[in-house]
């Protein structure tokens, strides 16, 4: 029995030491703003989001629910596969899927590091180069109004409706096409780090956010689809209507 205390007590002791060692290479990693960028950006490209959140300003509240009880978490990215779940619902799986082809081909360059106020702030210069999302979603929404254009039925216009939907959905066509799209995109931004609590973080910003998303942003293309939408109706309705005049 002793001989078994004195193995639990090694145990443990070991234990302690290698949690305190990694704490301290963690802290080694990120102790200035060049060092953390450079571990975002790779818990990034690896889905290491455990990390990506403790280093960045991702997270930014919970929802209250039913009767004031706190809801779902609100991240700026990576919201739908950031919520709490006892298993991996197919939904999660798909997202995850998806969030996997978003950085599969992302890559970084660190440029110029400015510290401000005393070394309190930082401002980063950064290009970022990722494939090229909005290509991808251009096809696969020039993909979508082939088909629909080739169905002269009236309920094909319901089709064109759902894009943005479908997009959101993150299906297995959008992720196809991602596959397909060999064009890429480069941006040059400049993200600002500060210090909490001692520690370096990254601001995330609607730029910087669209920079590791490959410029995949469909709230800037909402526009262009509805219009895109208007007029593909119209045309699909006349053509069903000049057929059932004859």
């Amino acid at each position: 029995m002793k001989i078994c205390k004195k193995g639990i007590s090694v145990s443990l002791a070991v234990i302690v030491l290698l949690t305190a060692c990694a704490g301290r290479m963690k802290s080694a990693e990120t102790d200035t703003p060049e060092k953390m960028a450079e571990q975002v950006m790779r818990s990034v490209k690896e889905l290491d989001l455990e990390t990506f959140n403790a280093y960045t300003d991702n997270y930014e509240g919970s929802r209250r629910g039913l009767f004031g009880l706190l809801g779902d978490r609100e991240y700026k990215v990576f919201q739908d596969i950031l919520q709490p779940h006892i298993f991996e619902s197919r939904r999660y799986k798909e997202k995850r899927r998806f969030a996997e082809k978003v950085v599969e081909e992302l890559e970084w360059d660190l440029g110029e590091v400015r510290e401000e106020d005393g070394g309190e702030k930082a401002r980063i210069k950064m290009t970022v180069t990722n494939r090229d999302m909005a290509k991808a979603l251009e096809l696969y929404i020039m993909w979508i109004m082939e088909d629909i254009m080739e169905d002269t039925e009236m309920g094909a216009l319901s089709l064109i409706k759902d894009i943005p939907a479908a997009v959101n959905g993150c299906n297995e066509d959008l992720i196809r096409f991602i596959d397909e799209t060999r064009d890429t995109w480069t941006d040059d931004v400049t993200v600002t780090a500060y210090k909490e609590d001692g520690v370096w973080k990254l601001h995330l910003t609607d730029e910087f956010i669209n920079a590791l998303m490959g410029n995949m942003d469909p709230d800037e293309y909402e526009d262009e689809w509805d219009r895109s939408i208007d007029g593909s109706a119209e045309e699909t309705e006349s053509e069903y209507t000049r057929q059932n005049a004859w």
